[in-house]
């Protein structure tokens, strides 16, 4: 008699051991997979239309006092020196309100301003700066002289290296775009599990987290609700999730190939049950949102 044995692999999508083309090949095979799954999540967003403008106002309430960004900080008369005006001419709201963070936002909730978001790297230096103003070309020099700001006339602390930092570079007003930006930079931390608690980087807390949930998927995935499934080979999918100000996980809705596979890692999200401290915006608790992609390979062998 036959017996049938299914194996599960969790893995992150690390292309480190291949060579140059075989990067490009996964990297592709990986965006197309990607894209299919965005398409999945067009069919079941996490937030309705409402929710996602109501926590967009919400977000841009808490941020706005906190940065008190100003045509006349510092930081905004230092790009008035280094950015040509004529340069604020490339930004295209059109292109930023089509992205699929605001596309479905109304004109009249949408505020019309653009932040910059980094991270600080162990030298204290500004990483991972991320921007869009809707021109590759013009996000590339805003970075490149932001990098050259110091940081610690944005209020910045040695402490802040565990979290993704903010600043509001432009807004638009009336028909002209003008540099109103931060006087002070606000700090999101993620979630924290207590097993993480050493991690003190932003990108190695917010990895953490994800690899312990990963495991514990993979202790505790259902093989046999899998092995009904009659899938074979490497299956993406995107886990959502909320960690609320207590430090509990909610509101789990994940994307999978099919509601079945897609309500079983949702239950296994909720049942996880470690000690979490809640993510934070300049040290007060708030909700955190979180997703990741991530692949099983479930290979049967007779």
């Amino acid at each position: 008699m036959k017996t049938t044995v299914l194996f599960i692999i969790i893995s992150i999508f690390s292309l480190t051991i291949h060579s140059q083309s075989q990067k490009e090949g996964l990297k592709n095979v990986l965006q197309e997979r990607i894209k299919d799954i965005k398409e999945d999540e067009s069919d079941n967003p996490y937030y309705t239309k409402k929710e996602k403008e109501d926590e967009y106002l919400n977000e841009n309430n808490l941020f706005q006092p906190l940065a008190q960004p100003d045509e006349n900080s510092d930081l905004a008369n230092f790009f008035k020196i280094y950015l040509e005006k004529k340069m604020l001419k490339k930004i295209d709201f059109t292109a930023i309100k089509d992205s699929y963070l605001y596309n479905n936002f109304s004109n009249s909730k949408y505020n019309y301003t653009i932040r910059l978001t980094f991270e600080l790297g162990k030298t204290g230096k500004a990483t991972n700066c991320r921007i869009n103003t809707g021109n590759k070309e013009l996000n590339r020099k805003i970075i490149e002289i932001f990098k050259k700001y110091p940081l610690e006339k944005l209020g910045l602390k040695e402490s802040d290296k565990s979290g993704k930092i903010s600043v509001q570079l432009f807004a638009k007003e009336g028909k002209e775009v003008i540099i109103k930006a931060s006087k002070f930079a606000v700090v999101d931390e993620p979630p924290v599990l207590k097993d993480c608690q050493d991690s003190q980087f932003y990108w190695q807390i917010d990895k953490c987290i994800y690899d312990k949930l990963y495991e514990y998927i993979l202790k505790n995935i259902s093989l046999k609700t899998l092995n009904n499934q009659d899938l074979r080979g490497e299956i993406i999918f995107k886990p959502r999730f909320t960690v609320n100000s207590e430090g509990k996980i909610t509101n789990a809705n994940s994307i999978a190939p099919n509601k079945i596979i897609k309500d079983e890692i949702d239950r296994i999200i909720l049942s996880f049950n470690e000690t979490i401290k809640p993510g934070k915006r300049n040290n007060i608790p708030k909700n955190t949102y979180c997703e990741t992609f991530r692949t099983i390979t479930i290979e049967k062998l007779k």
